[in-house]
């Protein structure tokens, strides 16, 4: 079922997103607000192998934890920290959206994986970026004297975490096991055409 998909992906979206806030937090001036999250590897994974839609919901779901740990920390729980799966949700609908206008031969090679899910980025940082900019500042008491020196830090880590995470997926996408156990996982017929054999050649040494 495809939301058994995305309730499951969505799930270790959080897992990969929590348990790095907890524990790989960046030191910074007044506020321990910079942390690595890496939930976007189960919505960009969900993204390029099933589309745009489940990519987006997936997204909505994985970054429930992370707004629930960034809420605490800056103090707006429950009233700004909604943006956060709602920029997770346009980085699957973005990537998504990307892959399925990839033929099957190119959804499969790294050279377009990676400028796929960087650029997928894109929207969710200018949700960051309206984030610490202007609601930050508005809605929590403080907020205006840092987190507009946050935005620049907070931006390049993302980067830095996108850039690993397509690595990563470019590493799932040439593993035949994680493409079987995925083609287990989801209803048939739901998976993106892939040209596998393109794939195999690519990777034979010339």
């Amino acid at each position: 079922m495809p939301l058994a998909i995305v309730a499951s992906m969505g799930a270790l979206g959080n897992v990969l997103g929590v348990v790095p806030i907890l524990l790989g937090r960046i030191p910074t001036p007044a506020v321990s607000q910079v942390a690595f999250d890496f939930s976007n590897m189960a919505v960009v994974i969900v993204a390029i192998f099933l589309g745009w839609r489940l990519g987006a919901l997936t997204g909505l779901v994985a970054g429930i934890g992370p707004a629930i740990m960034f809420g605490f920390v800056t103090g707006s729980t429950g009233l700004i920290s909604f943006l956060v799966p709602v920029g997770k949700a346009l980085t699957g609908l973005t990537v998504g959206a990307i892959a399925q206008m990839l033929d099957s031969d190119q959804r499969m090679r790294p050279k377009y994986i990676f400028p796929a899910v960087l650029a997928g980025f894109i929207p969710e940082a200018l949700t960051i970026w309206v984030y610490f900019q202007n609601l930050v500042p508005l809605f929590v008491a403080g907020g205006s004297f840092w987190a507009p020196a946050l935005t620049v830090p907070v931006l390049v880590k993302a980067l830095a975490e996108m850039i690993i995470i397509s690595f990563l997926t470019i590493a799932l996408v040439g593993n035949e096991g994680f493409r079987m156990f995925l083609g287990r996982l989801a209803p048939a017929g739901m998976l993106l055409p892939t040209n596998l054999a393109q794939l195999e050649t690519d990777r034979k040494p010339a």
